[in-house]
């Protein structure tokens, strides 16, 4: 299987791009930091997998097409897109920034459209496809304390659960997944390990459960959350 993870160079989307290798799929890795990129790369690679990557920033409609195409080629299509990418700002709306506000619209909104966009022509055409976004807790569960996260994640699910009415004809599943508390760097609070949380590799692993599911079917909606509790402070 052929499968793009954007937001791939670190966190929940690493995992994801390291774990659908190791089962064998074709991995075309995207994200801003080219570094952290060749560092994926370098690892599949070591473990004998395949894993393209494009460094790209998901905020620039023509930078993402671009990339998204190139990774096609070089994957030889794509089966399956893994919209990961995302920005966490947690603040309240009197607190938060205008230029952070935007910047989440632009990363987990905007960026996830213009990855969709890049793909689904393939897609149609091919008759099959699996489209992923990940959304988060906060995508249906109020946040207080994270209200302009909690805005954009809210459109994700709105957007993706739109998505499949409008694809599933084509062939094409779509999937939300609602990660609950993932150790992952942009969800780290001060003074918390994160021992207690999801690794982004347990997600990883739903999603390859998802994307080995029959043709015939779809798995819409996917929540993930720790068995344990979070520590008492």
């Amino acid at each position: 299987m052929k499968v793009i993870v954007t937001g791939a160079s670190g966190g929940i989307g690493r995992g994801i791009a390291t774990v659908l290798a190791g089962d064998g799929c074709a991995v075309g890795a995207l994200a801003r930091s080219g570094d952290k990129l060749e560092s994926l790369r370098d690892e599949i690679s070591a473990a004998g997998g395949t894993c393209h990557t494009s460094t790209v920033d998901l905020r620039s409609q023509n930078e993402t097409a671009s990339g998204i195409a190139a990774l096609a080629e070089a994957l030889g299509g794509v089966d399956a897109l893994i919209n990961n990418a995302g920005l966490v700002i947690l603040k309240n709306a009197l607190d938060i920034g205008l230029d952070e506000w935007h910047a989440m619209v632009e990363t987990n909104l905007n960026g996830l459209f213009y990855a969709t966009r890049a793909v689904l022509p393939g897609m149609t055409e091919n008759g099959s496809g699996h489209i992923v976004n990940i959304s988060s807790i906060s995508g249906y569960y109020p946040l207080g304390g994270g209200s302009g996260y909690a805005a954009t994640k809210y459109a994700v699910t709105g957007f993706s659960e739109s998505l499949f009415q409008e694809v599933r004809e084509h062939g094409i599943k779509v999937t939300t997944v609602f990660p609950g508390s993932v150790d992952s760097d942009s969800h780290r609070h001060r003074g918390d390990d994160g021992s207690w949380k999801v690794k982004p590799e347990e997600v990883g692993q739903a999603i390859l459960d998802l994307l080995k599911t029959d043709a015939g079917n779809c798995i819409s909606r996917l929540e993930i959350r720790p068995l344990s509790r979070p520590p008492k402070s």
